[in-house]
Formats: C-alpha cells, structure tokens, sequence
C-alpha cells in the first residue's frame, strides 16, 4: 500500500516539513514521488520512521540516528528490544518518582510519615555509577563514548584520514553490543557483551595483543586468546584485561616490568599474570600497572615514570606487589606518573610523581614516594579519574574536584596555571560519571550532557577550533 506525504504526517502526528527534513538529510526517502511531485510511503518506510521515533524517543540526534541505521551491523529486532528494555527501565523510575511525589503530598497533609530514604526514591543513580565504565574513555589525542544502542562513537584523533574533521562523532565500523572501552595514546579497545575484546590503532609495539606487530589497525580486530572478559585497562603500549574470574591477562612491551611476569620481555599476545587473582578492578597507564582486588587491597607492578617527557624511572617492580597502607579501597585509577585509590569512606589517596601537585597534597615534591598520603580537604567523593599529570574526583553532590598539571587547561579552572590542592570546577553540577585522558577532560551529567575541556589539538574536545578549554563546556549528548 502507498501513502501520500500527508497521509503518513497525520498518522503519525508529524509535520510533512519533518518529512522532508528527514529526506533531505537522508534518513527516511520515500519509495517514489508520483508525477504531481508528491512524495509515496509503503510499510517498509513506516517501519524505518517507526525506529527513527523511537531514537528520537530516548533523545538520540538524527545524525547519531543515521549512522546506527546506515550501519551494517544494524539489527532492527535486535534494536527494538533493546528499546524495549530502556522504556520499561523509564516507566518504573516515572512510576517511583509519581509515588514520591504523592507520598510528598500526603506528608504535607499530615496523612503520611516519609522516611529520608522514601524522600528520593525514584532518583537514585547507583545503576548509572554501576556501569560509569562503559560511557565514556580518553586517550591522548582522542576520545571515545559508548551509546545506548552498544555502539562505539569518536572523536579526535581516531584514526581518521588526516584532511577529516576530527572534532564531529565518527561511528567507529565493526563495533557493536559494546559493553566497555579503553582508550591509550594511539590505540583504543572494545569489550562487547559476549566478553571478546576488541582493539584498533597503532600496534608498533604489539599493544593490541594479537599475536603480530603491525604499523596500523584501522578497523577493530578480535585479541584471540582470551574470552569471558569484564574490563579493560590501556596504558601508553601495553594493556591489562580483567576475566570475570578474578584473573588478569596483559599484552604489549615489558621493559619496565609492566606485564607483572617477573621478566623484560615482550608479549604480543595475552599472557596470564600468575600469583594475583580474585581481582575486581584493573588500571594501566604509561609504565606502570594496578590492581584492585575483593578484599580491598591494592596490587602494583611496573615503574613510574613519564613516557613522553624525562621523568627518571622509580620503584621498578616486576611481579604483583602489595601497595602499603591501603585498605578498604573500592576504585583505583592510574595516572600517566601517578596512581589514585577511593576509601569506602570517600577520602581519595595518591602516590607517585608530584612536580606538578598531582597528588594532592598541597606540594609540588618532585620525589616520587610509593607510600599513598590523603588528598587534603576532600571527602564524600564518589568516584575518582587520574590523567597525564592531573587529578580529577567527582563527589556524592555531583561536584568535580580538579588537582594538578594545567598546562592545557585540564583542571577547567579558567587558568593555565598548576594546583596542588583539590578545588571545585565551578559550572559543573549534577554530575554521574568523570574521565581524565593525557592532556584533557570530561564530565557527564545526569542529562546525558557531556563536558569537556583540556587540550584540543586533534579535535577531541569536539570543537572545530584547536585550541585548549580551560573552562567546560556543553559538547554532545551521550545517551548511555
């Protein structure tokens, strides 16, 4: 059956100018135009407009649209379930806040006693937190987001041919039900839901652990060797995978010890960390590697040093070793000469390289100490990300904290100047989830907004002029 172009608008409830609109850009042609210049619709187009409306449902924009439906990978059974599941996840958090707000009224009345817990139900964002890893991950000169559809979006300096906008969203090919990303200097990877880990970029090193030494790897390709994995952890050349068994499996050059086989030797395909396991939490960065574990410790091997500047290399380590002092930790990251560990309660600890104040603690001590110390005048932080030579920390009132280097802006204080003290980040509230790349930034907020700011030479803060932010600003929407 044909409909006419008002035939379908009327039937949807849309304008014919969206119609065209849609056509214009692309997105939804009709099947024909009759000889009086009329625009023909069968079922087929209804179908595609049907899919189209629930994206826009979920708030996705139409070019985000256009790349997943033009995708190759694009499943539309698959898609609807997966729309299914999130207007459900919608409904019952409505229908949680609508009883909040009626319990509200009754206490009002004085016919009902709410309890502070009963005060916010329907807001609560641990599901969000629970999966913080999968939104969003920095590289050096490049970023990356995971959207609602699984998904694997960038922006910067992605691997795209150099005459390229590097600061629009590119769908990265290849890549779906992605579930976790990672991103290093020149490489990224993927882990999708089926637990394969997936990698692409530079390989010059063996960093993308599978099995050859390549100049580049355009498209994603499969780590054979490993399966069943949770998480992945990209350092500068090498890389950490986290099994959902508690085991780590690392790949890429070793001459730090970085690998954790009490060795210097390379590996360009995963190899097993024996003597740690009963893991939860791994965390890479230029030489040096961590590990969180169940019972609240935390592991590291390696060295710290700089990778790209003339930091001496301290403390080498070549086997899993506990780190002193630290307990009832719940998150690591690792910074690009520094790493960070969050307390159960709240309180944030660094150790490492200081010249820059990175640690925190109100010095620029230029001595590298293993011994973590406590970030002074900082509590009830939720969540914690480690940069090149910055520190970041996002509180349980949706405050960013920032420390540091700032030579590109990377605090977002409006300066380029470093700090040695945690201070707030003004213009960022509400915010659920935070990453830190070499030399820039981002921040979500409950919206799905996402901020950056930093360095911007590759168009990886998704803005056109490559210049550094030192101030946040409202760049794309992830839909996570």
């Amino acid at each position: 059956m044909l409909y006419k172009v008002k035939e379908v608008a009327e039937m949807v409830g849309i304008s014919i100018r969206t119609l065209h609109h849609y056509d214009e850009i692309k997105l939804l042609a009709p099947q024909s135009v009759n000889p009086f210049g009329h625009r023909l619709y069968t079922d087929r187009e209804l179908e595609q407009l049907q899919q189209i409306l629930f994206f826009r449902e979920i708030g996705l924009p139409l070019h985000e649209i256009k790349a997943i439906m033009d995708s190759p990978d694009y499943d539309r059974k698959r898609t609807l379930a997966k729309h299914k599941e999130l207007l459900f996840q919608k409904k019952k958090r409505l229908e949680d806040i609508i009883a909040t707000v009626t319990k509200s009224i009754h206490s009002m009345e004085g016919r009902y006693q709410m309890s502070a817990k009963e005060m916010f139900a329907g807001f609560d964002l641990k599901a969000v937190e629970a999966n913080k890893n999968k939104y969003a991950a920095l590289g050096k000169e490049h970023t990356l987001a995971v959207n609602v559809d699984g998904t694997v979006w960038g922006w910067g300096n992605v691997g795209r041919a150099k005459s390229e906008d590097g600061s629009k969203p590119t769908l990265i090919k290849l890549l779906s039900h992605v579930e976790g990303i990672a991103a290093a200097v020149h490489h990224s990877f993927a882990v999708k839901s089926d637990g394969t880990v997936w990698g692409w970029g530079k390989n010059t090193h063996g960093q993308l652990g599978t099995g050859t030494i390549d100049n580049y790897v355009d498209t994603p390709i499969q780590v054979e060797g490993i399966h069943d994995i949770a998480a992945v952890s990209a350092g500068v050349f090498h890389t950490l995978a986290l099994k959902k068994d508690g085991t780590i499996w690392t790949w890429g050059p070793n001459w730090y010890g970085q690998l954790g086989d009490g060795t210097v030797d390379a590996s360009v395909s995963p190899m097993r960390i024996e003597g740690i396991s009963d893991v939860k939490e791994v965390a890479a960065n230029c030489f040096h590697s961590m590990a969180l574990k169940n019972d609240g410790t935390v592991w590291r091997w390696g060295a710290f040093g700089d990778c790209t500047d003339p930091y001496p290399i301290r403390d080498e380590v070549r086997t899993p070793t506990q780190i002193p002092s630290l307990d009832r930790i719940k998150h690591i990251s690792a910074g690009g000469c520094h790493g960070t560990a969050l307390r159960e309660d709240g309180t944030v600890w660094t150790w490492g390289f200081n010249p820059e104040g990175q640690l925190g603690d109100r010095t620029f001590d230029a001595k590298c100490s293993i011994m973590p110390r406590m970030v002074i005048g900082l509590t009830d932080v939720q969540t914690v990300a480690a940069g090149g030579r910055f520190t970041l920390a996002l509180r349980k009132d949706g405050t960013v904290w920032s420390w540091g280097s700032n030579n590109f802006g990377e605090l977002g204080d409006g300066s380029y100047e470093n700090n040695r003290s945690a201070k707030p980040i003004q213009g960022l509230t509400d915010i659920i989830h935070i990453a830190a790349g070499t030399k820039h930034a981002m921040a979500l907020d409950k919206d799905g907004s996402v901020w950056l700011w930093g360095r911007n030479s590759q168009g990886q803060l998704g803005d056109i002029v490559e210049a550094s932010h030192n101030v946040p600003f409202k760049s794309f929407a992830i839909h996570a």
